[in-house]
C-alpha cells in the first residue's frame, strides 16, 4: 500500500466517530463473533496509527502494552536469537498482532516490524484487559483465536518432528512436506528452510554414498598378499594407504613378471578427490600394460606417453616403479619424479633411490632412465608418497625427512609390516590430532633369499 494512501486512511478514520470504526472491525475474522456492543467498546478504545515500512511495531522482551489490529499492510515477524535475527512469518491485514503479551502482562516473544506501510488500531493493555472481562464474547473470540493458532502449531510441529525423524532414519520423504511449505500460516517459512536444508542433507547423504562406493573400488583395486608358495617367498612385503579424504590419489602396486621376478609401484597423482582417484585408475591399469615390456627404459617411455595423451586437465603422477629379480636381488627401477625411497642396508648405513626423470604426464616425449642397484639378504626398501613427510602437527611445522629417517633407523631390522606400522604411528604421533592434509601411503619390502 503506498504511503500516501495509508496517510490519507490514518488521517479519514481519526475522524470518524466510533459507529463507522466499529463497522470498519465487523468484517475483520478476529471481530466476526464479537457482539456489537463489544465492537463499539473496542471502537471507543482504539487509536488509528501508521506506520511506514520497516518500522518496529514490538519489540522481543519488552512488556506488552498494547495490542494492533491490522487494517492495512503486512507486517513480519521475527524471533531474536544469539545467532541473529529469524524471521518466523509474514502476517497479512486483518489480523490482531501483540494480544497475548497484553492479556498476560508477560513480555513479547518476538520483534514485530511492518513489512509495507501499515494501518492499525492500537489497543491498550488497560483497555483491552477490561473489556474482556466485561464482554464474554470478546474473551471466546480471543481464547477460539489462540486456540486455533495452537492447534496450528502443535500441526506443524509434528510435521516437522516427524520430518526431522525420517531424516534421521534415512527414510525422509520431501512430499510429506509439501502441504506445509505451500500454507502461509506461521511455519510456512520454517517449513521451507527446513525443507530445504533437508534437500541438503540428502544431497550430501548421495555423494557420501558415492565418494564411500568408489572407495570401496579404489581399495578393491589394491593388491592381493603375494602367494608364498612361490618365488615371491624371497620377500617380505607390506603397504598401507590412508587417503586424506575418502578417496586419494596415492597409490601402490606390486605383483609377479613371470616366475622369478617381483614388480613394485608407487605413486602420487596430483590434485585432490575424484579426478585424482580417476587418474590413478588410469595411471595403475597403464603400469601393468607396459610392465611386460622387456626393455623397461622403452615401458616407462610408453606410459608416460600414454598418460601424457588427452591429458586435458593437466594431471601428472609422480611414481617409483621397480622390479627386483627374486633369485640375485637385482633391482632396476625408474624414478619419475617421486620422493627418493630408502634402501636401509643390513649390515648399516642408508641409501636413496634418486629420481632418474620428471613425473609421468608432462612431456609425451621425455625419455627416462633406468638405474640398478642391488638387495643383498636381509635389505630394507622403504617406499613413501610426500603425505609422511609433508605432515604438519597444529603448529604447522612439517614432519620433514629428518624424522623420518629417525624413525626408519628405529625400525631398522623389523619386518615389513612392522616396519611401515612404525613410520604412520611415528607420523601420527607427530601430527597429535591436526587434520591430514594429504594422502599417506608407504610399502615396506625386505629381502630374504
Amino acid at each position: 500500500m503506498p504511503r500516501q494512501q495509508a496517510v490519507k486512511m490514518a488521517r479519514t478514520s481519526a475522524a470518524r466517530s466510533v459507529e463507522e470504526i466499529a463497522d470498519m472491525l465487523a468484517p475483520l475474522p478476529f471481530f466476526a463473533r464479537v457482539d456489537r456492543d463489544a465492537q463499539l467498546a473496542i471502537a471507543e478504545h482504539c487509536a488509528i496509527t501508521t506506520y511506514r515500512a520497516g518500522a518496529t511495531l514490538m519489540r522481543q522482551d519488552e512488556i506488552g502494552n498494547f495490542a494492533c489490529v491490522l487494517l492495512e499492510g503486512q507486517i513480519d515477524i521475527y524471533v531474536e536469537i544469539p545467532a541473529g535475527r529469524i524471521h518466523i512469518a509474514t502476517v497479512p491485514r486483518h489480523h490482531i498482532v501483540g494480544e497475548l503479551a497484553v492479556l498476560t502482562g508477560t513480555p513479547r516473544t518476538a520483534t514485530v516490524v511492518a513489512r509495507t506501510d501499515v494501518v492499525g488500531l492500537r489497543i491498550k493493555r488497560d483497555a483491552l484487559v477490561r473489556l474482556t472481562a466485561k464482554y464474554p464474547s470478546l474473551a471466546s473470540t480471543i481464547v477460539r483465536e489462540l486456540g486455533g493458532r495452537q492447534h496450528g502449531m502443535n500441526r506443524s510441529l509434528a510435521y516437522l518432528t516427524y520430518a526431522a525423524n525420517a531424516l534421521g532414519r534415512d527414510e525422509y520423504d520431501a512430499e510429506m512436506l509439501a502441504e506445509l511449505t505451500s500454507q502461509q500460516d506461521a511455519f510456512a517459512g520454517f517449513a521451507r528452510a527446513f525443507a530445504n536444508m533437508a534437500d541438503e542433507i540428502r544431497a550430501k547423504q548421495h555423494r557420501r554414498q558415492e565418494m564411500q562406493a568408489a572407495a570401496a573400488i579404489q581399495e578393491s583395486i589394491l593388491p592381493v598378499p603375494l602367494p608364498q608358495g612361490s618365488a615371491a617367498a624371497a620377500v617380505d612385503l607390506y603397504a598401507e594407504m590412508h587417503p586424506a579424504r575418502e578417496i586419494g590419489g596415492d597409490f601402490y602396486d606390486y605383483f609377479l613378471l613371470g616366475e622369478d621376478r617381483l614388480a613394485v609401484t608407487i605413486a602420487d597423482v596430483s590434485g585432490k578427490g575424484i579426478p585424482a582417484a580417476l587418474f590413478m585408475a588410469v595411471s595403475r591399469t597403464v603400469m601393468r600394460s607396459v610392465s611386460g615390456i622387456d626393455d623397461m627404459a622403452t615401458g616407462m617411455a610408453e606410459a608416460n606417453r600414454l598418460l601424457s595423451a588427452d591429458n586435458a586437465a593437466s594431471m601428472f603422477v609422480t611414481m617409483f616403479h621397480g622390479v627386483v629379480d627374486l633369485a640375485t636381488g637385482v633391482l632396476r627401477y625408474c624414478n619419475a619424479g617421486h620422493n627418493p625411497p630408502y634402501l636401509l642396508r643390513a649390515e648399516g648405513g642408508r641409501e636413496t633411490l634418486r629420481p632418474t626423470g620428471i613425473a609421468f604426464g608432462l612431456d609425451p616425449d621425455m625419455p627416462y632412465r633406468i638405474d640398478e642397484t642391488m638387495l643383498r639378504p636381509g635389505d630394507a626398501l622403504f617406499l613413501f608418497t610426500d603425505g609422511i613427510t609433508e605432515a604438519f602437527d597444529p603448529d604447522g611445522e612439517e614432519f620433514g625427512n629428518a624424522r623420518l629417517e629417525a624413525a626408519l633407523e628405529a625400525g631398522r631390522g623389523r619386518n615389513a609390516a612392522d616396519l611401515v606400522a612404525g613410520i604412520v604411528a611415528a607420523t601420527v604421533a607427530f601430527a597429535r590430532g591436526a587434520e591430514q592434509s594429504d594422502d599417506i601411503t608407504c610399502l615396506g619390502l625386505r629381502f630374504r633369499p
